[in-house]
């Protein structure tokens, strides 16, 4: 009876240890976009179900870099936006030398009636490749109804090492569909 009572109780303790292997397990940074996927009570009644994802895919963008107070265009350069399924996103820009900044990487969500808004941040380096900070760009991005192009306004914040704010930017951008 020893015996048997030994068997069960490793083979218990196995069935314990083994649960990880076998159990389904979901982790998501974006549980809130999921649930506005999944819940159709996340959405107006008279938006289609599949407005959340018509922002999804990459866009061929050219950004217009703005002075804040009197809106006059600065500069352009062209960028390139990747819109995920379940709410994040990626950036490459050409604004500036590669090798003084990273791609960017960020999050995405669905406002409604073609509204999304968008945050995405990139580090900033040195000439001599020593940290310089990184910058943040928050955008408010209108689509268009056919899907195709997009207006965008922004607000950019460019931090130091430490994360103090040296810079506040402004741009806008204006976006086509990349197929």
């Amino acid at each position: 009876m020893n015996r048997t009572f030994s068997k069960l109780a490793g083979l218990a303790a196995l069935t314990v240890m083994m649960l990880p292997l076998f159990a389904q397990m979901s982790v998501s940074a974006q549980d809130k976009a999921v649930q506005l996927r999944s819940d159709d009570s996340g959405f107006a009644q008279s938006e289609p179900r599949d407005e959340y994802h018509k922002i999804e895919g990459s866009w061929d963008n050219v950004t217009t870099r703005r002075n804040c107070v009197t809106g006059a265009a600065i500069g352009t350069f062209p960028s390139m936006f990747t819109f995920s399924q379940g709410g994040t996103m990626w950036e490459a820009g050409a604004g500036s030398d590669p090798k003084l900044r990273s791609a960017s990487h960020g999050v995405w969500s669905f406002e409604g009636k073609g509204i999304y808004h968008t945050a995405v941040q990139f580090f900033r380096f040195n000439a001599d490749g020593t940290p310089a900070g990184r910058q943040i760009i928050r955008q408010v991005i209108e689509l268009s109804p056919d899907w195709t192009t997009y207006t965008a306004t922004a607000m950019v914040q460019v931090l130091d090492v430490n994360g103090n704010v040296i810079a506040n930017n402004c741009a806008t951008g204006v976006a086509t569909r990349f197929e």
